[in-house]
Order: structure tokens, then sequence, then C-alpha cells
């Protein structure tokens, strides 16, 4: 049997702690229960009110329910499709990363990075490029929280590191955290 609309109840999905508990949407649901388990996309530039970060989108999953609120935990992150292809224009090769890695405490993540190098190069140059990625976001995540994942993501500390250091590899064009992605809790 379906349940009328009138039964249901609405509910404010609130982001994590880290971006303050601010509303990031509304659902309805007859069962509190139905709704953990839920994910939600929203755009990062909404999230902390940057324009730069348009091109991020960042994932929640609702884990818990109390009277009208529906608070979340981050589940991942991406960077839009249409932002990754004018990064990889004409006469420019990509180059890239993916890692599961845990966190300090205890997440399992998987990270997966892209630089843009300016045009051909050797395949040494590529995979020491490759090697110099992979070590960074190897030492980000790993030495450091969930949490402090998702800080440098989104004040680009850790774009900025790979840059600085593969740039004295081969002059590369940009790098970013092209997608994230909690594989378990």
């Amino acid at each position: 049997m379906v349940k009328k609309s009138k039964d249901k109840k609405w509910y404010t999905i609130l982001a994590p702690k880290i971006f303050g508990s601010v509303e990031i949407g509304q659902t309805s649901a007859a069962d509190p229960d139905s709704l953990i388990g839920r994910k939600i996309d929203v755009s990062l530039m909404t999230l902390i009110n940057d324009f730069k970060k348009y091109y991020m989108k960042f994932k929640f999953k609702i884990v818990s329910v109390d009277d009208s609120n529906a608070h979340t935990e981050f589940d991942g992150s991406q960077c839009l499709s249409d932002y990754v292809s004018r990064m990889v224009l004409r006469y420019s090769r990509r180059v890239d990363t993916v890692q599961d890695l845990i966190t300090k405490d205890g997440i399992k993540i998987r990270v997966k990075g892209l630089g843009i190098i300016r045009s051909r190069v050797k395949s040494s140059i590529k995979n020491n490029i490759r090697i110099v990625m992979r070590e960074i976001i190897k030492r980000e995540v790993e030495g450091g929280t969930l949490e402090g994942l998702i800080r440098g993501i989104i004040s680009d500390s850790i774009k900025n590191k790979v840059l600085r250091e593969a740039r004295r590899i081969y002059p590369v064009r940009n790098f970013e955290i092209r997608k994230t992605q909690v594989l378990t809790k």
C-alpha cells in the first residue's frame, strides 16, 4: 500500500559540522528511517559562497534524523565533467592517478588526481610526474584526517603542493583532485 503525501513530513537536510551545519536541502518522508542512506549532491560554490569553486560538487549521505532535521556526513567530491573537458585542451596531455588510501581517523577513501601537461613528453617524464602526484596525495591523506582532506581540497593547498613539486620536473599546466569517494567508515 502506498502512503499518501499528507502522511509525509518535511525534513531539513543539514551539512556536516565542518561546513557549519548549514541547510543544503529539504526532503519529505513518511518514515524518518527511510531517509537514512539517501545521498545528496551540493555545489561547493553554494556551500561555501565562493564562486571560484563552481566546478566542484560535494556528495553527502544522510546518517541520522532527529525531529525535523536530517544530519549528513561527507561521502565524496567530484569535478564537473565539462570542467575536466575544458582542462584537457588540444595539444595537452593528461596524467591520471587513482589511489585507495586510509586517513588517520581510519576512513578508507579513493582519491583520483588529474594533472595536465602542456605538450607531448616522454613517457618517463609523465611517469615521474605521476609518481610525484601519488606521493603528495598519499602524504596528505594518510598524514591527516578526513576533515583535513576536505579543507585541503577547498583551500587548494594539496593542489598547490602538487603543482610546486611537479613543476620541478616539467611545466605542469594544471592539477585537480578530480574525484574522491569514501569507501568505508
